[in-house]
């Protein structure tokens, strides 16, 4: 069936759901998949915990670089009037070889148990959760709105697998850029504090607050991401089906930034996205903006419907 017999077919099975209206709004809300974001959270949680041992292995060595360097051990209040040495030329030059050694070294044994890890197979799995849930979801709207069973495996075809390849390889790159990062920061932190005669206690501390910003990091990379592939595949599942606008809806929780709370109920284009940072001039459609929640109830057009769906079942009810 070419694509104009399928949309003629579609229109004829669902007009008794439109009545006399051109436009109908979905009548059930797409779930937000919180399930995969929680699961995605454990992941990063782990890949960084992962890194976190490591690094805790190998911080005897980096204090011994810097204490045989004339860093002074941890200070107590009582040697705050202790004058700092600054330590430059040649002798800091040696110093930063032996600290990059050091680092490279922690590197290098954490490429090792990553590969243990298996980070590409756990995000591969996270790519096959979310293709389920959403094929799962769409089905629920397009049934209770239209009446209508679709087909599941054609949303398995080509076009949708390599938008779940990409986002798998993305999200691989983006968690494993993470460690290298962290590590580039700390090894200028321990030059900086080497260079600007910081104790090892103080040194200490830069790196711990290094690591928790980037397990920060981590944290909205799994939210963000999820929230962005579950925006991608909606729009892609809706504009598919002809549907070319939407009711932005938001999650009526405390996360709910206000500038996505006064979109909540009104009705916008995929093609014409509102603002939602009016500050930045940013325009997104929902889940689009960072760690964005919200979800896109589809408005469906009678003459422009157009769905894969089950005859037979529909014929046997």
């Amino acid at each position: 069936m070419d694509a104009q017999s399928m949309q003629q077919a579609t229109k004829e099975v669902v007009k008794k759901k439109f009545g006399r209206k051109q436009l109908l709004v979905s009548k059930v809300v797409p779930h937000y998949p919180e399930n995969l974001e929680r699961e995605y959270i454990r992941v990063t949680n782990a890949y960084m915990s992962l890194f976190k041992n490591t690094l805790a292995e190998h911080l005897p060595r980096i204090r011994a670089v810097l204490e045989s360097n004339g860093v002074r051990q941890d200070a107590d209040d009582e040697d705050q009037n202790i004058p700092q040495v600054y330590h430059t030329g040649a002798k800091a030059a040696v110093f930063g070889t032996a600290v990059e050694v050091a680092f490279a070294e922690v590197l290098g044994d954490f490429e090792k148990r990553q590969g243990l890890f298996g980070l590409q197979n756990r995000i591969e799995k996270l790519s096959n959760l979310s293709r389920k849930l959403t094929i799962a979801e769409w089905k629920r709207v397009v049934k209770r709105t239209l009446g209508i069973d679709i087909l599941d495996d054609y949303y398995s075809g080509l076009k949708f697998q390599q938008l779940f390849d990409k986002w798998t390889a993305e999200n691989v790159g983006l968690i494993k850029t993470i460690p290298g990062e962290t590590l580039g920061k700390m090894k200028d932190i321990v030059k900086q504090g080497y260079l600007s005669g910081a104790n090892t206690k103080s040194i200490a501390l830069q790196i711990q607050q290094s690591y928790d910003v980037d397990k920060n990091h981590a944290l909205f990379i799994a939210r963000d991401q999820i929230a962005k592939l579950n925006a991608q595949i909606t729009q892609e599942q809706q504009s598919d089906a002809g549907v070319k606008e939407y009711v932005w809806r938001t999650m009526n929780d405390g996360r709910v930034r206000s500038c996505h709370a006064r979109l909540n109920n009104k009705r916008f284009k995929y093609s014409e996205p509102p603002c939602v940072d009016e500050k930045n001039g940013r325009y997104a459609n929902p889940g689009e903006d960072y760690q964005c929640r919200c979800v896109a109830l589809p408005v469906f057009d009678i003459e422009g419907v157009v769905l894969p769906w089950e005859k037979e079942a529909k014929e046997s009810e």
